[in-house]
């Protein structure tokens, strides 16, 4: 089928930039320990234990690529769909705990500021740039992928922060002043936290199963009521997201007491609208005539 092996070549895609992700981020994480103990650089040192963190991180997002990718069995009725959205959730907080370490070292820093060799700082910054700016374009192509996003945003935090030291290097170089760095810290720290809110709001929702943000439920439920004549009344609708890109729509249907291959057009018709309209894909339709006991009555004598 198109879409199933467009879905795979997105997936052996992804899984290879997330592989050539995580080897820069681990060979950059070392350059940067060794550089900065030669320039007596603390930021260097943390920034080099936070680079070879976010290499875990695009670990744990490679690991729930390849999860998702398993077949569903009799234990796992709907495969692995949501491991990526939960390693996307597990990266959100692992990226918001790493941020909050940063804001402290800032402000002991700006407390109490440092020397540096601020030579070193911008050729690192530069370097650094380049590495990280590459990783995100990477994955930029596959940004739609919740999972992606979250390690998208590990690899801008380390791109906005190397601007910040570059600059800040520069700065430092010229005047002296080293209190410009943590400054400049806590402002990319800010918009890291941001990213990795909006990412745990949305990995969390899609966890609970939530209705999707962009899908309206009442919307949704007129819908389906006024799609045909035959349908006199919607109840126990749940609408709910299996994995990135599959949503799920579970409804009872009141009809008329008839055969039920009497309504299989209809049926047929209403996934097709379902899922032209709202982008469900997995809609499972159960019919109740007017005379059937449903809801809080069913299991009633």
């Amino acid at each position: 089928m198109p879409g199933h092996h467009h879905r795979d070549h997105a997936h052996a895609r992804q899984g290879r930039s997330l592989i050539v992700s995580i080897v820069l981020n681990l060979g950059f994480a070392v350059a940067e320990l060794v550089f900065g103990l030669i320039a007596n650089s603390l930021v260097l040192v943390a920034d080099s234990i936070h680079d070879a963190s976010d290499a875990v991180a695009l670990g744990l997002s490679y690991f729930g690529l390849k999860m998702s990718e398993r077949a569903p069995n009799q234990r796992r009725t709907f495969g692995y769909r949501k491991v990526r959205i939960l390693t996307a959730f597990i990266n959100a907080l692992v990226l918001a705990g790493l941020t909050l370490f940063v804001v402290r070292a800032a402000v002991l820093r700006i407390m109490s500021p440092e020397p540096v060799k601020s030579p070193i700082l911008i050729v690192m910054a530069v370097a650094g740039l380049a590495v990280n700016g590459f990783a995100v374009l990477l994955l930029r192509r596959d940004r739609a992928s919740l999972n992606i996003r979250a390690a998208m945003w590990h690899l801008l935090e380390d791109f906005f922060g190397w601007i910040a030291v570059l600059v800040g290097g520069i700065i430092i170089h010229f005047t002296g002043w080293y209190v410009i760095d943590p400054i400049l810290s806590l402002a990319v720290s800010a918009f890291v936290i941001y990213g990795a809110y909006s990412v745990f709001r949305e990995s969390a929702s899609i966890l609970i199963d939530s209705t999707p943000h962009d899908v309206g439920f009442d919307t949704v439920r007129r819908f389906i009521l006024g799609f045909a004549p035959e349908i006199s009344g919607v109840h126990d609708l749940h609408i709910w997201t299996l994995g990135e890109g599959e949503r799920a729509l579970m409804a009872h249907l009141k009809v008329k007491d008839a055969e039920v291959s009497s309504f299989q057009p209809m049926l047929t018709k209403l996934e097709c609208a379902l899922r032209d309209n709202f982008e469900i894909s997995h809609v499972t339709l159960e019919l109740e005539c007017d005379a059937c006991k449903s809801g809080d009555n069913v299991c009633l004598g």
